[in-house]
């Protein structure tokens, strides 16, 4: 299996825009970054696109569809964003109190599960679920997922054996795409993460 993980583009709630919803639309950068990757991805014959119900997810799949041609999409909720609950309300992300709170009660930030959300081991556990579904189903195809920085960060953890902790140490740009080629004994072989050259090489070929 080739595995090409996309981070959807630039939403309103990155550009840190005031009062922006959760689940918020891309911004126009957001809406180029996202014609951007439909071009790179023109050239690729994928099998299957799973993408988040999540709308800045869906948006930067919209853009990306008219260059792929005729493929199998699937909106799930098994890859939406890690969900942070009552502290992602009132249009920001409010981390101050999320880390407040979970200092009281005792817990790791691991373990911390917020009211209405889940835990980061929460979302670890279910990228993984969804990683031995994608090797059960898809031994030879190439297959795109769109979603999210926390769950796609978990989902190439899950498929290199790596520990949660190591989340800490890296995050994926918006519209970048990670790589993640699979052999049919489900052992890795090569992988590339956070990739965005498709970004500027479309800006060089436009000179």
């Amino acid at each position: 299996m080739k595995l090409y993980i996309v981070r959807h583009a630039q939403s309103k709630r990155n550009a840190k825009l005031e009062h922006s919803k959760v689940d918020t639309d891309l911004t126009d950068i957001g809406h180029e970054q996202a014609k951007r990757l439909g071009v790179y991805f023109k050239k690729i014959k994928l099998k299957k696109i799973y993408c988040s119900k999540l709308i800045r997810a869906r948006k930067t799949l919209k853009e990306i569809l008219p260059y792929v041609g005729k493929v199998n999409v699937e909106y799930t909720k098994e890859v939406v964003e890690h969900s942070i609950g009552i502290y992602g309300m009132n249009g920001k992300d409010d981390w101050e109190s999320y880390v407040k709170d979970m200092e009281k009660s005792g817990l790791s930030l691991i373990e911390f599960r917020p009211k209405n959300g889940e835990s980061l081991m929460d979302a670890y556990i279910r990228a993984g679920k969804f990683y031995q579904k994608l090797l059960k189903k898809h031994k030879n195809d190439k297959i795109l997922v769109v979603a999210h920085n926390a769950f796609n960060k978990y989902l190439i953890m899950n498929a290199l054996k790596l520990n949660i902790e190591e989340g800490k140490y890296f995050n994926l740009s918006n519209a970048s795409v990670s790589i993640i080629g699979i052999d049919k004994n489900g052992k890795v072989k090569k992988y590339d993460i956070d990739d965005f050259h498709h970004i500027i090489d479309y800006a060089l070929k436009r000179k």
